[in-house]
């Protein structure tokens, strides 16, 4: 179950999952498109008494023309082809004469209008990302990008939220017009944060980067005080939701109740947490929670009927980048391995460049910049566009309005020319890094570059030309660009949305066969920290760790999710303690969802009853408690990872204590 106390349907094996509508109807919608014949706009099956396709004349409503009916077809047949039974009138008939002549008049009476067919669910598929965020939907066979503007050219949401001096939350394109004149009332980049503990060093790392002020919430993760007061992050995430959700709607002019969120698959699981949060938050059913690469892997091949195709998947983002092998068999997804680093993409290029026009101003105009806030927003948004159109051009003019002030108070515009060759001077140990990590998954593999069929090169921040060239150079082989590097993630979301629907009914769908990855772990004393997980399990996964205990000697396990030899410097999930009354072994049990979410109980010798982890994070002084009962090195015991499993009954804890 969720930590909202919800069953998570995403929890359910692919293998075991049935169901049906919320009316208990079947829906119509999980037949393939490709096998689909004769259905009504409406979106209800058409009727087994429609013309084949020899045959034409429909109305526009989607019932038969009395025209299609060929004149042998004996009269009086329900819709679905059977016969009318007796009890439906039939015709009567009179007699009357005109002219002379005798005349018979028939009375026909109306056949019973059949129950409409319940209409498809629609699933909302979401990318929810560092600067602009998008939805998708599969609808006529097909996945389509949200439109969010009346002209349908708008698909993308920016990823900012602000605070009006009347408290009303603005949202998108109105709140990115507040980041220059409201700039401390106004979030934007902050999925960064998300599920990120405020002491951590990470955030103390990043917070100098942000206008806006970053506080601890109530979990203690890094929230934001917007005009003195405390949100939560899964709280600014959810008013994007909702905005995309009520677009979705709107378009489709349908109520949406469920979603497939997707995440970067570095995310840990405490992000993954506060993403499912979000989306209970905005009125939304969190399906299913789905790595970025794995939705750009399925969106490419979905209903390609490809054989056995491996694909690298590098997805270079507003705030993040993955890279995963993902190989495709049919609509068949199996991950191979994953890497990734959470601090590295588009906005880490913009300060690159912000600092360069930083330079340029007071090199040409002789002014130190003046670190105001307003001034720092404009030329970090002019390093922006002016990194976007170098990606097309050789070289941008700058211009930037009130760039820094003079000591009495002038204003000083900058004005000066960028070069292709001058941002990818400044930004090449950027790309560099990207690299690194795709090889070093390509190593995890135990793979070469040439055992890799397709280079996928996907999110905003992969189109600049030093990424193509790099990749290839890397790889040998050249790179795809024919994904849409924007919209695919929405779109496999979509996708893998469909499809869980369709296995709810107990009909094909994808088989999706994700891995964890960052491993998880234990403190043990000295700061270290024990593996449980390792990198690249597969998922849903379990694993039963057996520590010794004494009675009445208290045992602290502290959790924790990352890379790091050191305990404190990986991401802390929670934390146990066990009171053991009597001497023996304590079983603790890890256990991993689809989604990669961690539920982990602790039962004492002799004990019925067991211990969660608590997620919320713990004061200085349970942390230290903690850390004084924690194992010693070597003292742990561990049993090997059970794939598999009845996971339908998962709890997700939320601020549990």
């Amino acid at each position: 179950m969720h930590r909202n106390g919800a069953d998570s349907p995403a929890s359910i094996p692919a293998s075991s999952q049935s169901g049906f509508h919320r009316n208990g109807a079947d829906s119509p919608a999980s037949i393939p498109a490709s096998s689909q014949s004769g259905v009504h706009r409406n979106g209800a099956d058409s009727p087994a008494s429609i013309p084949t396709a020899s045959q034409s004349g429909f109305h526009r409503s989607g019932t038969e023309s009395p025209d299609s009916i060929p004149t042998s077809s004996p009269p009086g047949p329900y819709r679905d082809g059977t016969d009318a039974p007796a009890s439906i009138p039939t015709a009567s008939q009179s007699s009357f004469r005109r002219n002379g002549t005798t005349l018979r008049r028939i009375s026909v009476p109306e056949l019973p209008t059949p129950a409409p067919q319940p209409q498809d669910e629609v699933i909302l598929g979401i990318d929810l990302g560092t600067t602009n965020s998008r939805a998708a939907v599969f609808v006529d066979g097909v996945a389509k990008l949200v439109p969010l503007s009346a002209d349908g050219r708008t698909v993308s949401l920016p990823s900012v939220v602000a605070l009006d001096e009347k408290e009303r939350f603005l949202v998108g394109a109105r709140a990115k017009a507040q980041i220059l004149i409201d700039p401390i009332n106004t979030v934007f980049g902050a999925k960064r944060l998300m599920g990120r503990r405020a002491r951590s060093r990470h955030v103390r790392e990043v917070s100098k980067r942000f206008p806006w002020k970053i506080v601890a919430d109530p979990e203690g993760d890094a929230g934001v005080e917007l005009r003195g007061k405390t949100f939560s992050l899964p709280e600014i995430a959810s008013k994007l939701l909702g905005t995309l959700k009520d677009a979705a709607q709107t378009w489709v002019g349908r109520v949406i109740h469920r979603c497939v969120l997707c995440v970067p698959a570095y995310f840990n699981d405490h992000q993954r947490s506060a993403l499912l949060q979000a989306g209970r938050l905005a009125g939304l059913e969190v399906m299913r929670i789905f790595n970025e690469p794995s939705a750009v892997a399925l969106a490419y091949g979905y209903g390609r009927g490809l054989a056995r195709k491996r694909v690298l998947v590098y997805d270079l983002g507003g705030g993040t980048f993955d890279a995963s092998i993902v190989e495709i068999t049919g609509d068949d997804l199996d991950v191979v391995a994953t890497g990734g680093d959470n601090f590295l993409g588009g906005m880490d290029f913009d300060l690159r460049v912000a600092d360069e026009l930083n330079r340029a101003l007071e090199h040409d105009t002789h002014v130190v910049p003046d670190g105001s806030l307003h001034s720092l927003q404009r030329i970090r948004d002019a390093a922006e566009q002016a990194k976007i159109t170098l990606s097309d051009v050789e070289r941008t003019a700058v211009h930037v309005p009130f760039a820094s002030t003079l000591p009495d108070g002038s204003p000083v515009d900058l004005r000066t020319e960028l070069t292709r060759q001058t941002l990818e001077g400044l930004t090449a140990d950027l790309v560099e890094r990207t690299v690194e990590t795709t090889l070093a998954v390509l190593q995890a593999a135990n793979l070469g570059s040439q055992s890799i069929d397709e280079v996928l090169l996907v999110g905003g921040q992969s189109l600049a030309p030093l990424v193509h060239r790099r990749m290839a150079e890397a790889l040998g082989r050249p790179t795809r660009s024919d994904v849409d590097p924007h919209g695919a993630v929405a779109l496999g979301a979509a996708i893998l949305g469909h499809a869980l629907a369709r296995q709810e009914k107990g009909r094909t769908g994808v088989v999706l066969s994700e891995i964890l990855s960052l491993p998880i772990g234990i403190g043990v004393k000295g700061g270290g920290m024990k593996k449980v997980l390792d990198r690249n399990t597969r998922l849903p996964a379990e694993k039963t760790l057996t520590l010794p205990v004494k009675a009445g000697v208290p045992l602290g396990v502290a959790v924790f999710q990352g890379d790091a030899g050191t305990a404190e410097d990986n991401e802390y999930l929670g934390s146990l303690q066990l009171s053991p009354e009597r001497s023996g072994e304590a079983n603790l049990r890890f256990i991993l969802s689809p989604d990669g979410l961690l539920q982990v109980t602790a039962q004492s010798p002799g004990a019925r009853t067991e211990v969660t982890l608590a997620t919320s994070d713990a004061s200085e002084a349970i942390r230290q408690a903690v850390w004084a009962n924690a194992p010693l090195p070597g003292e742990e015991e561990g049993g090997n990872a059970r794939e598999g499993g009845l996971f339908g009954g998962i709890r997700r804890l939320f601020g549990r204590r």
